[in-house]
C-alpha cells in the first residue's frame, strides 16, 4: 500500500470551445414520473446484511444484479466539480465507498507513477488517498464494494491474473490470494495476456458468501469473502471469438489517434513492447475481439446462478478455424457440499454473433436480460428460455438497465436511448429520448462543420460532416431520471454507429415519463465505461476516450499549420481520470426531488402493501424511501447554508421528514404521506 499523495493535479473547469453549445437551465421541473405497482423484490438483497442498499455503485453496473440503477434522484443542476489523474485510462468506471472512490487502470507501467493496480480518492477533493502497487498483468474491472462485516466501513475487492485482494477503505489488507495462474509478468511487456485474459471484475455470490472472479479467457474463480480462500476453479466451454474490432479508417487517422493517445496516457521514458498498439489495445478493452469472455457478469442472489456472456467452442459454428462465430448467455451454478464448492453450467442460450451485453437480472431472478448483435433487445427466464425480444434498430451498447421499480428497461446504441416496456410475457418499444434538446443547433454549426471536413480531408479522411446529436454511453436509472452521455459530433465510419466522434459532450438527464430533457452540463471526456453515481446523487465518470482519440489525434497530424490548430482551439485535449459532476446551486430543488420521490415510494406502499406477504421494513421502498430521505436531508442543509431556504424553511421540512419517519415505524402510512406531500410542496 502507498500513502503518498499524487503528483498529478486537479482540474476544475470544461476546456474547448464548443462547451457554449450545451444547452443549460438554472431551473428544473419535477419530473411527473412515479412508480405505480410494488418493486420487483429480492428477498435475498433485501435480507443482505453484506451487501450494500440504498447507495451508490458498488460494482460497475451499479450492484450484484447488474442493472444499473440508483435509490436516488439526480439533482438537476449538476456542475463539473474536478477531474483528477488524468494520465490514468479508465474503461469501467469507479465505484463508491463511505469514505472513497475505488478504480483501477489499463496501462500500469512499470517504474512509474501509475503502476499501480488499484486507487482510492477523497471524495470531496478527488484528493488520492493510497494505491495497491504494483500494477498487475490482467488487472481490470471496477473494484466492487460490499458492507465490512468485522467494522463499521465497506471492504473493496479487486485483482488481475497474479492475484486477488480484500482491502478496508483506510487502506488495509484483508487478504490477498494468488491465482495460481503462473502468470507474473509485468502487465505491459506482454499485452496479448494483459488484455486477452484480463479480469473483468469481481463480484459477490450471496449463497456460498463468495466472491466470483471472471476473466478473459473464461476462467472462473470463488474465494471466500473473509479469508480469500481459493475455493473453486472454473472455465467456461468457448473459443476466442473473431476479431473484428478494427476500424475502416484510413492509416493516418489511426496513426494519429496512436500519437494522441500515448502522449496523454504512457509516461515519458516508459519502457514498451516495440509492437505496441496502444490505441487497438484500447479497441479491444472496449470491443472484446479475440476473447471467450468480452464483459462483465451478474449473480443473482436469490440462487446460486452466475449469468456470463461468452462464446461457445469454435466447432458450434461448424466452420472450424480456430475462433467462435456463436456465442451464448451462460447460467452457472456455485454449490457447496460440506468443505467442497464446484462450478457448473447449468444452461446456455446461443446467440449467432455473441453478444456485447453484459447481463441484467431483475430482483428475485425471475427475467435475465441480454441483448444480441442485431440489436435486439432479449429477456429471458431462469431455464434460459427466451420470454421475449424486441429490436431497437442498432446494436446496444454495453448492458441494458433495469429499472425494479416499474416495467421499464432502457437500452443504450450508438444513435440513442429507448424506453422497452415489459409486460411480462411480451414487450414493446415506448419513447426514444430526444437528444436533439441537448444541444443549441442552427447556423452556428456551419463553421464548425466545415472546419472539421477540411481537417479530415486534409489527414485523408472524406465523409460528410453532417453534425448531430447522439449517445455515446451506457445510461443509469435514477428515481427521477435516465443520466447518459450525449454527443454532438458526426459519423466517421458512416456503415458503423459507434464510429461516431463527438466534438462537444454532456451529461444530460432525461426524463423517464416523456423521453425530454430535464438539464445537461458540458462533459470533460467521453468514456467506454459507466455512467457511476454516488450516495448523494452525484455523477462519477472514469474517462476513457475512444473515439475521441480519433478526432484530436487529426491534430497530430496536421500539427501547427492553420488547420490544425484551428481544430485544436475547438476541441478539448484528452484526458483520463476521475470525473466528478455534483451540484453547486438550486441545492433547494434537489431537495425537493428527494422529498417528491420519497412520498410517492410511501404512496407505492399504502397502495399496494396488502398483496405484499411481506413488511414495511423488508420492502424495496423503505430502502428507497432511506435513501431518498437522507439525500433530502444533506441536500437541505447545503441548500440553507448558501441562502436558497430561509431556517425557517429548513427547520419545518426536517419536522415533517423526521414526522413522516415515525409514522412509517408505525404503520400510518397515509400520515407518512401526507405529511412528505406537504414538504414536497413547500419547496417546489
Amino acid at each position: 500500500m502507498d500513502f503518498s499523495p499524487s503528483p498529478s493535479v486537479v482540474v476544475t473547469e470544461t476546456p474547448g470551445a464548443l462547451k457554449h453549445l450545451v444547452k443549460q437551465q438554472t431551473s428544473t421541473p419535477l419530473s411527473l414520473f412515479s412508480q405505480v405497482n410494488l418493486a420487483s423484490r429480492s428477498p435475498a438483497i433485501q435480507a443482505s446484511e453484506v451487501i450494500p442498499r440504498g447507495q451508490g455503485f458498488g460494482t460497475i453496473h451499479g450492484n450484484v444484479i447488474n442493472n444499473d440503477q440508483v435509490d436516488l434522484i439526480i439533482p438537476g443542476n449538476l456542475e463539473l466539480q474536478w477531474t483528477v489523474e488524468s494520465q490514468l485510462y479508465q474503461p469501467e468506471g469507479v465505484t463508491s465507498g463511505d469514505q472513497g472512490y475505488y478504480g483501477t487502470h489499463v496501462f500500469p507501467v512499470g517504474g512509474t507513477d501509475i503502476d499501480f493496480s488499484m486507487i482510492a480518492l477523497d471524495k470531496v477533493s478527488g484528493a488520492r488517498r493510497w494505491v495497491v502497487r504494483p500494477g498487475q498483468i490482467g488487472q481490470g474491472g471496477t473494484p466492487m464494494v460490499l458492507n465490512d462485516m468485522q467494522n463499521a466501513g465497506k471492504v473493496i475487492y479487486s485483482g488481475g491474473l497474479r492475484g486477488v485482494f480484500a482491502v478496508t477503505e483506510k487502506g488495509e489488507v484483508r487478504w490477498c490470494t494468488n491465482t495460481g495462474f503462473g502468470i507474473d509478468t509485468p502487465a505491459t511487456s506482454d499485452f496479448d495476456t494483459h488484455i486477452k485474459k484480463r479480469l473483468w471484475g469481481i463480484n459477490y455470490h450471496q449463497p456460498t458468501d463468495s466472491v466470483i472472479a471472471v476473466y478473459g479467457d473464461g476462467t472462473v474463480l470463488a474465494f471466500a469473502r473473509e479469508t480469500g480462500e481459493l475455493r473453486a476453479q472454473y472455465r467456461v466451454e468457448g473459443d476466442p471469438s473473431v476479431d473484428n474490432t478494427g476500424l475502416n479508417l484510413p492509416e493516418p487517422i489511426l496513426e494519429g489517434a496512436e500519437k494522441a493517445i500515448r502522449k496523454q496516457f504512457v509516461p515519458e521514458g516508459a519502457n514498451l513492447p516495440e509492437d505496441a498498439r496502444i490505441f487497438d489495445t484500447i479497441i479491444a478493452v472496449a470491443l472484446g475481439g479475440d476473447m471467450v469472455v468480452s464483459n462483465y457478469y451478474a449473480t443473482d442472489p436469490d440462487s446460486d446462478r452466475i449469468w456470463v456472456a461468452a462464446t461457445l467452442p469454435d466447432a458450434a459454428d461448424g466452420i472450424e478455424d480456430g475462433v467462435a462465430r456463436f456465442g451464448a448467455l451462460h447460467a452457472l451454478t456455485l454449490t457447496r457440499e460440506g468443505d467442497q464448492f464446484s462450478f457448473e453450467t447449468e444452461c446456455a442460450v446461443p446467440f449467432e454473433g455473441g453478444s456485447a451485453s453484459t447481463p441484467a437480472v431483475l430482483p428475485g431472478g425471475d427475467r435475465i436480460y441480454t441483448s444480441d448483435k442485431d440489436g435486439n433487445a432479449l429477456a429471458f427466464d431462469q431455464r434460459c428460455e427466451l420470454v421475449w425480444s424486441v429490436n431497437v434498430g442498432d446494436q446496444i451498447l454495453g448492458s441494458l438497465a433495469v429499472s425494479p421499480y416499474d416495467n421499464y428497461v432502457y437500452a443504450s446504441t450508438g444513435s440513442g436511448v429507448f424506453q422497452i416496456v415489459d409486460h411480462g410475457n411480451s414487450a414493446e418499444l415506448g419513447w426514444s429520448a430526444n437528444l436533439d434538446g441537448v444541444f443549441y443547433g442552427g447556423a452556428a454549426l456551419l463553421p464548425v462543420a466545415q472546419l472539421v471536413s477540411s481537417a479530415l480531408a486534409e489527414a485523408g479522411l472524406s465523409v460528410p460532416v453532417q453534425l448531430q446529436a447522439s449517445n455515446i454511453e451506457i445510461s443509469t436509472v435514477a428515481e427521477n431520471a435516465l443520466v447518459l452521455i450525449a454527443g454532438l459530433g458526426f459519423q466517421m465510419d458512416p456503415q458503423r454507429s459507434e464510429v461516431f466522434a463527438p466534438l462537444v459532450m454532456s451529461v444530460t438527464m432525461i426524463d423517464r415519463m416523456t423521453g425530454e430533457v430535464i438539464n445537461s452540463t458540458p462533459a470533460r471526456e467521453e468514456s467506454i465505461a459507466v455512467i457511476g453515481i454516488d450516495n448523494d446523487g452525484s455523477v462519477v465518470i472514469g474517462n476513457s476516450p475512444l473515439r475521441r482519440g480519433a478526432v484530436v489525434g487529426v491534430t497530430e497530424i496536421l500539427g501547427n499549420g492553420l488547420l490544425g490548430e484551428a481544430l485544436a482551439d475547438l476541441l478539448p485535449p484528452l484526458t483520463g481520470g476521475v470525473t466528478k459532476y455534483a451540484p453547486s446551486s438550486r441545492f433547494d430543488l434537489a431537495a425537493r426531488d428527494a422529498v417528491c420521490y420519497a412520498a410517492r415510494k410511501v404512496l407505492a406502499w399504502e397502495v399496494g402493501r396488502d398483496s405484499a406477504g411481506y413488511t414495511w421494513l423488508d420492502s424495496p421502498e423503505a430502502s428507497s424511501y432511506q435513501a431518498l430521505t437522507g439525500q433530502a436531508v444533506e441536500m437541505l442543509g447545503l441548500a440553507r447554508a448558501v441562502g436558497e431556504i430561509s431556517s425557517d424553511t429548513y427547520a419545518g421540512v426536517s419536522y415533517l421528514i423526521s414526522d413522516a419517519r415515525e409514522s412509517a415505524l408505525t404503520g400510518d402510512f397515509r400520515a407518512a404521506h401526507s405529511v412528505l406531500r406537504e414538504a414536497c410542496q413547500q419547496l417546489d
